[in-house]
């Protein structure tokens, strides 16, 4: 790997772990329904700009149909999902949640497409899951029927991301990376929109909500696809992929750093679970990969 390539993988690791920080100061301020749609609306704005200069097709007449579903499950409910977790949860504890999209992704290989995974992917699951029921039941976050609500919509947003991935393995392999990007942002924005107008605040936020907003739309979002397309192109899908180690490392500093989050020692244990189980499910611990 270049050192600029590792400059792009921990900035994206950076960026992304920031997106959890701006939730906690935009939803609070107004509200996740219109956190959720500016998101989005603002991303597809970037990405199709970039793809209009680069004189990509869409082919937006033929494939409107799929971008909208698609954006609706690979966007839209994750982003409104994840929006309405941050109401409870720290953006540290969002982060590691969705560090178990790859957890997720060896269940459906398996009961979907009749996969069977490696010892080291079903321990994997196991302790990702142990991981996240340690942070919901001993974490900082007082344990009560809406902390478990928050951790079942986080969850549920990673289990689209996973199902979501799957979906464009199958039906979207020839299309555009960047191409699909923007479209399914587009969708999702089209999915949202009714939802963020039906929203809009009743007054002009304040200006470090509006600078928080508009970070996590162009930055968090379109900037950081930008990033990952590119990190996909460079150095491949196994080591691109590592930055789901990085997120929740810097998800944790920026919530202490700027929102006074500070971790405690069981929800530290909680996020290393997480993480060995992301490292067990890419067969990264020696002990364990598939000989």
């Amino acid at each position: 790997m270049t050192p600029a390539s590792l400059a792009r993988l921990i900035l994206l690791g950076m960026i992304w772990g920031a997106s959890f920080l701006f939730q906690r100061v935009t939803v609070p301020a107004v509200g996740a329904s219109f956190t959720a749609a500016a998101r989005l609306a603002l991303s597809a704005a970037l990405l199709l700009v970039m793809l209009r200069l680069l004189r990509r097709p869409l082919d937006l007449r033929r494939r409107w149909r799929g971008y909208l579903l698609l954006g609706a499950f690979s966007a839209g409910l994750p982003f409104l999902f994840f929006a309405l977790a941050a109401r409870q949860l720290p953006a540290g504890y969002l982060a590691v949640v969705n560090a178990t999209v790859p957890l997720f992704t060896v269940v459906l290989l398996w009961a979907v497409m009749r996969q069977r995974p490696s010892m080291s992917k079903l321990a994997g699951v196991v302790v990702g899951l142990l991981g996240v029921a340690v942070l919901a039941r001993y974490g900082s976050v007082a344990f009560g029927v809406p902390s478990v609500l928050a951790f079942a919509l986080a969850l549920a947003a990673s289990l689209m991301y996973a199902g979501s991935a799957l979906y464009i393995r199958r039906h979207y392999a020839d299309t555009d990376p960047l191409v699909l990007a923007g479209c399914s942002q587009l969708g999702a924005a089209v999915v949202l929109a009714p939802l963020g107008l039906a929203h809009l605040p009743p007054a002009l936020p304040a200006l470090g909500v509006v600078l928080s907003l508009t970070a996590l739309g162009l930055v968090c979002t379109g900037l950081a696809y930008v990033l990952y397309f590119r990190l996909l192109h460079d150095i491949g899908t196994e080591k691109a992929v590592t930055n789901t180690f990085l997120v929740p490392i810097f998800a944790q500093i920026w919530g202490a750093a700027f929102l006074g989050e500070q971790p405690t020692w069981i929800s530290l244990a909680g996020s290393a679970l997480v993480l060995l189980a992301v490292a067990l499910v890419f067969e990264k611990v020696p002990w364990m990969r598939r000989r």
